[in-house]
């Protein structure tokens, strides 16, 4: 079973994109998969941090980019 994620990058030059998951992984495998590190964002739902080991959720996920990326 997978969970379907609406992800919006803001601050990043990568683009928004659609990504399905599997059931129980984490907001650290979403970067994972994204390749993104998990020291440069912060990932928000519903405008508010979530912890980067929490279970993703369905629905629009948020992560903006706080460091460089030069």
């Amino acid at each position: 079973m997978t969970i379907n994620l609406d992800i919006e990058l803001i601050n990043s030059d990568l683009s928004d994109k659609q990504l399905n998951v599997p059931n129980g992984s984490t907001y650290e495998n979403v970067l994972d998969i994204l390749g993104i590190n998990q020291e440069t964002v912060l990932l928000l739902k519903e405008k508010k941090a979530v912890p980067i080991d929490g279970i993703a959720v369905p629905g629009k996920l948020t992560i903006m980019c706080i460091a460089s990326q030069g």
